[in-house]
């Protein structure tokens, strides 16, 4: 809360100045309207200075600011969309030192993206056997990291269905907004009865940018594991160029976080997210309720007094 004319504060001492007037003046200024200053108007003292004090927060117009609101202008509309597939649990993504799994990569990267991205709509699709909407287009972004946070193995099954992910994004978009779909992979198309390059050029004939995101160390470099021995060896680079081709975007290549990191900063100066035009925080008035009490502490002494005649025998 604040005080949007503080300096009517100085106020308060008026009546001490009153008070310190030589004693003519100040009976004259008893009878002019300043019967609550004194005893002689019949009220304590501490009622007049309730009042006093109540009158004078009013003329200093408290307020409530809240939080700060920035609006923003050309907002886009930013599909992601993230492969879920088993694959995605190779861990031969390298953060510095730090070695993990691919899709906690991912996850990270794509925090970081809604996080830059404040006043774009950004949707979340995730795809395996086949393709779900996880989250609607929306500017909530606390909601999209919650989701975000959320993506794991198993939600979607086990294959990759990339053409799928492409129909999907086309029936969720918004037709009159520039809207853009990075899709991220670590495979090949495997499931779903779409086909990827027949949606991408549906996808790019509707105003959809396409780009492409491929997951996973280089075929060779990465810590082998019994069961998948060389799993980047799924991922379709090809395709996924050709896509991005189609769609007239761009194919990124991620080994490591720094690449994702990478990506994401190249994705926004391809497709810019929205730019602030001002910040402003709402402001609620409080005024009204002091002046209200000021207005029932001044009116009360005769309004008692206008009833005391029907309480006498």
């Amino acid at each position: 809360m604040s005080l949007a004319w503080p300096w009517f504060a100085l106020a308060l001492v008026l009546p001490l100045l009153v008070r310190s007037l030589p004693p003519l003046r100040r009976h004259r200024l008893h009878h002019d309207g300043f019967p609550l200053l004194g005893p002689q108007g019949g009220l304590p003292l501490w009622y007049g200075i309730l009042l006093w004090c109540t009158l004078i927060l009013a003329l200093c117009r408290p307020q409530l600011v809240g939080e700060p609101i920035t609006q923003y202008q050309g907002s886009r509309d930013l599909l992601l969309a993230v492969d879920l597939s088993d694959s995605m649990r190779t861990p031969d993504m390298f953060d510095g030192s730090q070695q993990q799994d691919r899709l906690t990569a991912v996850r990270q990267q794509v925090k970081a993206l809604i996080l830059a991205r404040r006043g774009d709509r950004i949707g979340l699709i995730v795809f395996a056997d086949h393709a779900y909407l996880l989250a609607p287009l929306s500017e909530e972004t606390q909601a999209l990291l919650t989701l975000a946070d959320e993506l794991d193995f198993d939600l979607v099954g086990r294959t990759t269905a990339l053409g799928e992910a492409i129909a999907l994004a086309r029936r969720h978009r918004d037709p009159g907004r520039e809207t853009a779909l990075l899709l991220i992979t670590d495979g090949r198309n495997t499931a779903g009865s779409a086909d990827p390059l027949t949606q991408a050029r549906a996808a790019r004939a509707e105003g959809i940018t396409l780009f492409t995101l491929g997951v996973g160390a280089d075929p060779g470099s990465q810590v082998l594991t019994p069961a998948r021995p060389d799993p980047s060896a799924e991922l379709d680079e090809p395709l996924l160029t050709q896509l991005a081709a189609i769609g007239q975007g761009r194919y990124f290549r991620a080994r490591t976080q720094r690449d994702l990191v990478a990506m994401n900063r190249a994705l926004d100066t391809l497709a810019p997210g929205a730019r602030p035009l001002h910040s402003y925080r709402p402001v609620t008035e409080l005024y009204p309720w002091p002046l209200a009490l000021s207005l029932l502490l001044l009116l009360l002494p005769g309004l008692m007094a206008a009833a005391s005649p029907w309480r006498r025998p």
